[in-house]
């Protein structure tokens, strides 16, 4: 196996730091019961392939009062992933993409590729369809219902799971044997996992021992993790968002079989993280092949997959073959125009390497992004982009200047349809008069409001 390289010598406090003492000896125990664990769940998804990866029609939501159905969403928390069916009606469907070929036609500057373009990823972003579909009813009736699958415990945490911020994303539209080079990967930062003090105590669990009682859903430490340390970084950067998301997604734009072009993840939630997070612990494999033969490691810079302005890869057969991914990386059923495919941010996924399909691949990406201390700066670029026509942070970064002077994304305000889209958006301020907000809900909103005003935030978690 390679040896991964040394981050640099403050790394080794940062490694040392994670394990208390008296915890070492229960971490070392739990890896272990880990990596049994895994191959017994790597056994149970190759045998289900796609299937295991949960289904649910639209009109099931809504006639259980807009929730989830139990055994479906039981599925989804131990799974981290979902696709819901007919959410959006074909002929609409049919009309934005349309609409948004003819825009990528007539604006070839502003749709061209970006770096480093695995796929056909254009850059759009603000165009009528894809404004229109983002704000549909049903689109944000279902946002609301997916933010109800996660929660705080402190009701002074400065988050709003009652409020969406828009964070630009592009589109895909990928032809039968355009091949993708983009391996297993997080896109959520990857050294900040460890580096940033609030995004580690997300994961205390794995660092005490006790893998099995840590809750991906609980966001009172996640709200204030920094995952964007290295956003002074000019050159383009893999896989890295400067929101913060609890769950990626995108809307299905053709149909399209299981491995024609889509998405392919590692549907296991907790034990995947878990074998992540401790991974640089233990990244020396026993020469006996003996689980019980590892030993922690506390003592270099090694973090395996990480590298400070990227997200984290997992590259097959490089320093993760416990993922096993020939049996754990299963690609999601058949998907048809209208359906939509969340996943948790912390899921390792990819796109199908080869589309081996007839037609092409296509979808508008939407992420559930809550109103926190993160994404009021993502409310201000969202603002300030459409505004101005041009491409989020995220992207804008990645262009030239000539591109930049060229492009065009067809913003206009008139597209956005109501005024949940419009605060979104950060083109109307938050409502703080309702008396069920909590602390902070409240506190968080008037936050984005004076921000809003001044067009600045800057926030320093206590």
């Amino acid at each position: 196996m390679p040896i991964p390289p040394d981050l640099g010598p403050r790394f080794i406090e940062i490694k040392k730091s994670l394990v208390a003492p008296a915890n070492r000896d229960k971490v070392t125990a739990s890896w272990k019961r880990l990596l049994r664990q895994l191959s017994t769940e790597f056994t149970e998804i190759n045998a289900q392939g796609s299937s295991y990866v949960p289904t649910v029609d639209w009109n099931k939501i809504v006639q259980n009062n807009y929730q989830l159905p139990r055994d479906v969403e039981e599925k989804f928390k131990q799974r981290g992933v979902i696709m819901v069916e007919n959410l959006i009606d074909v002929p609409q469907i049919d009309l934005w993409f349309n609409q948004l070929v003819d825009f990528c036609k007539t604006h070839h500057q502003t749709a061209g590729y970006t770096y480093p373009n695995p796929t056909s990823w254009y850059n759009v972003f603000w165009t009528k369809p894809q404004t229109e579909a983002r704000f549909h009813p049903n689109m944000q009736k279902l946002m609301s219902v997916m933010a109800k699958q996660f929660h705080v415990c402190d009701p002074d945490c400065l988050l709003d799971l009652n409020t969406q911020v828009t964070y630009g994303d592009r589109i895909r539209i990928r032809y039968p044997g355009a091949a993708a080079a983009l391996p297993l990967h997080l896109d959520s930062s990857s050294i900040e996992r460890w580096e940033d003090e609030s995004y580690r105590a997300v994961y205390k669990e794995f660092f005490e021992g006790d893998w099995e009682n840590w809750d991906p859903f609980k966001l009172d430490d996640r709200t204030y993790a920094n995952e964007n340390l290295y956003h002074d970084f000019t050159e383009a950067r893999d896989t890295i968002c400067s929101s913060f998301r609890t769950l990626q997604g995108w809307l299905a734009l053709s149909d399209n079989r299981t491995g024609e072009g889509t998405l392919r993840v590692l549907p296991n939630i907790k034990l995947t993280v878990a074998y992540i997070m401790l991974r640089p612990l233990f990244w020396k494999d026993p020469e006996s092949g003996n689980i019980d033969d590892y030993e922690m490691d506390l003592e270099t810079s090694k973090f395996p997959g990480a590298k400070p302005s990227t997200g984290q890869l997992y590259i097959p057969d490089e320093f993760f073959h416990h993922l096993n991914q020939a049996k754990s990386v299963v690609g999601i059923p058949d998907v048809k125009k209208g359906s939509f495919v969340f996943w948790h941010a912390d899921l390792p996924h990819e796109v199908d390497k080869n589309h081996n399909g007839n037609s092409h691949s296509s979808v508008f990406y939407y992420a559930q992004s809550p109103l926190s201390v993160a994404n009021i700066n993502t409310l201000l670029d969202t603002k300030n982009s459409f505004i101005g026509n041009v491409s989020p942070i995220d992207y804008r970064t990645q262009l030239s200047p000539e591109q930049m002077e060229q492009e065009f994304q067809g913003a206009d305000r008139s597209h956005v349809p109501n005024n949940e889209g419009l605060r979104s958006m950060g083109l109307m301020p938050f409502d703080t008069s309702d008396p069920s907000l909590t602390t902070g809900q409240r506190k968080i909103r008037e936050m984005a409001n004076e921000a809003l005003k001044t067009n600045k935030f800057v926030y320093e978690h206590a």
